[in-house]
């Protein structure tokens, strides 16, 4: 069965008032375009993979993440 935008409609209307900011950010995520990387963002990859191989990456649990990505938009 295929969804329907007025499915998705009936969804946001159950969503608590509390919670809609974390749905636009959601959907926000879901709607960013799927080109392919820049010569200047291909750039910035192969130095993070660099930096990764390296050990100098940090680790971040999901609420550090969430607490600074997600949070004040």
């Amino acid at each position: 069965m295929a969804i329907r935008r007025e499915d998705i409609h009936k969804l946001i209307e159950e969503v608590p008032d509390e919670k809609l900011s974390d749905l636009v950010k959601v959907i926000k995520l879901l709607t960013i375009s799927e080109e392919e990387p820049t010569k200047d963002e291909n750039k910035l990859i192969k130095e993070a993979l660099k930096e990764y191989e390296n050990g100098e990456t940090s680790s971040y649990t999901i609420d550090e993440l969430r607490k600074e990505y997600l949070e004040d938009e």
